[in-house]
Order: structure tokens, then sequence, then C-alpha cells
């Protein structure tokens, strides 16, 4: 175990560079979506800019999307202390399979497939995602959502190279109601066998750099780090 975490502290040494290529699927149209980035893993900082190709931009909003395709980067979340396996890191070069719900307040529902890579030091994401259930009046698809709020996210080993992720994601409106979602995973190495983590947490903080009115570039800067609670610690 402690030779995984070497090598992957190795591999993922200063800044890392992120890619995003992704599909996404509302209705009848599907809308290409791409992104690029750099982070520090160690740092547990990465932030992506990301686009949507063409004139007509994504029905959702930006604040609902970009979470989803960002936090599956989870080879940049912070890990340090005792106790704390990264089976993120060390599930590369191999690389991570992530399948994903988000199941929303109103109905609707986003699921979806992200296939994460190490090409040519580039952690590269190559997402698939569906949108389905939502009416033309879900906030989802309002302008006057505000960035998602920090979270916590949970994090369990389910077996020999796959853990689960759960977490609620929660955005305010322009008169301060709340809309939230259940985003549930199953995290899979896509690899050598890796070990199964004990159950921790990510503290998730995610800041807005850059948005354009027409809604087809979307900035984003998350901040993840790793957390295990000890309550019989002197």
């Amino acid at each position: 175990m402690d030779s995984r975490m070497e090598r992957a502290e190795s591999v993922f040494a200063g800044t890392t560079k992120s890619k995003l290529i992704a599909d996404l699927t509302f209705g009848d149209n599907t809308y290409k979506l791409s992104g690029e980035g750099f982070a520090n893993p160690h740092d547990g900082q990465h932030t992506l800019e990301m686009h949507c190709y063409g004139t007509e931009p994504v029905p959702v909003n930006w604040c609902i999307i970009a979470p989803i395709l960002q936090y599956p980067f989870r080879v940049f979340t912070q890990y340090t202390g005792t106790g704390m396996y990264d089976f993120f890191k060390t599930s590369f070069p191999g690389g991570l399979v992530t399948e994903m719900v988000a199941t929303f307040k109103c109905g609707g529902i986003i699921s979806g497939t992200h296939n994460i890579s190490y090409v040519k030091d580039t952690v590269v994401c190559r997402a698939q995602l569906v949108c389905e259930n939502f009416s033309t009046e879900s906030v989802a698809l309002s302008h006057g959502l505000g960035p998602v709020l920090p979270c916590y996210e949970l994090i369990d080993g389910v077996g020999v190279d796959e853990v689960s992720s759960t977490m609620d994601l929660e955005w305010k409106d322009n008169n301060a109601v709340s809309y939230k979602c259940r985003l549930e995973s199953e995290i899979s190495s896509n690899g050598a066998a890796n070990f199964s983590p004990l159950r921790h947490w990510v503290a998730h903080d995610s800041k807005v750099v850059d948005a354009t009115p027409n809604r087809l570039h979307f900035s984003q800067r998350d901040k993840a780090r790793a957390n295990v609670i000890n309550f019989y610690k002197n």
C-alpha cells in the first residue's frame, strides 16, 4: 500500500493539466462540451474552463453541470495525514471509470459515465451525460441559480477496485430558495487491483471564475480535501 502511494506521489508531482471531452443529451439534442484546465493534485485545487460547441447553449444551467463534470476528476483531491489511502491517484496509470446518477428535487435526473485516463502528462475525462424528466419550468433550466454551495462527499470502499460516492449538492436562486440533488457514483479502478479505502469524506468548495452572457463558456475552480474523523484520537 505504501509503495503504491509513493508511486502516485511521483506520477502527480507539481502542476498537472486536465482535459474534458463530453456529450450531453437533452431531449432530442446532443451538445458537445469540452474543457481544459490545470491542477495541483497535492494542493487539491483544480481550475477547469468549459465550453459548449456551436451557437446554442446547453439548456441546463452551467452551475448545475459544472460540478457534475468537474468532481469526477477525483485524482486532484488533496490527501494528507495518516490513515488516508488515496484510491484515486493510486489507480493510475490505469485510470478510473465513474458511473453516476444525479436525482434532483424537481424529479429531473442526470445520469452518465466518466472515463478518466492519464495521457502525456494530462488527466483526460471522456464523459457521456443524459438529462431526463426536466420540465420547462425546472429550476435547473433557469438562469438565476448561484454556484454550488460547499459540500461533503462520502467515499466508501465497496470491494477490490471499487468505491462508492454520495453527496448532496445545493444551490440558491436569486430569492435564496434552495435547490438540491443527490449525486451517487460508483468508481472503479481501470487497471491493476487496488486496495479498498476506509470510509472518509471529501470537502468541496467551488468558485465560479468566469461565465459569458451567451452561456457558451463557464470556468470553475474547485478545492477538494479528504478528511477522516477519528473520535478516539487523543
